[in-house]
C-alpha cells in the first residue's frame, strides 16, 4: 500500500523536485479542507447540486495529486449529488469524512 496518498501520481506530472511536490501538496490541503467544508455543509442542508459541484472540484485535485482512494469517493459523491441521492450520500459522507482526515494527517507529517 502506498498510503492514503501515492506521490508518484505528481512526480509523474511534475517530476522528482521534493520542494515543487511539497508546495503542490500543501496547497491541495488547504484548499480540500475549503471545499471538503462546502461540501460538507451542502450535504447537511440536501443541496444535492452543490454537493456534486463541490465533490466534482475535489475530485479532480484529489486525484492530480494521488488521493486516489479521496478522489473515488468524490467520484460517487459527485454522482449521488447528481442523482439527488440524498441516502447514498448520508452513507458516503462519514467514509468521505475518515478518508479527508486520513489525507490530511497524512499530508500533515510531510
Amino acid at each position: 500500500a502506498t498510503g492514503p496518498v501515492d506521490v508518484s501520481v505528481l512526480e509523474g506530472l511534475v517530476g522528482n523536485d521534493s520542494a515543487v511536490i511539497n508546495e503542490l501538496l500543501r496547497d491541495f490541503r488547504s484548499s480540500s479542507v475549503r471545499i471538503a467544508a462546502e461540501l460538507r455543509a451542502a450535504c447537511q442542508v440536501g443541496q444535492t447540486a452543490a454537493v456534486s459541484a463541490a465533490a466534482h472540484k475535489l475530485k479532480s485535485s484529489a486525484r492530480s495529486v494521488g488521493a486516489l482512494a479521496l478522489g473515488e469517493l468524490c467520484a460517487e459523491m459527485e454522482q449521488a449529488g447528481k442523482a439527488g441521492d440524498t441516502g447514498a450520500l448520508a452513507v458516503l459522507l462519514p467514509r468521505f469524512e475518515a478518508e479527508m482526515a486520513v489525507v490530511d494527517e497524512y499530508l500533515g507529517s510531510l
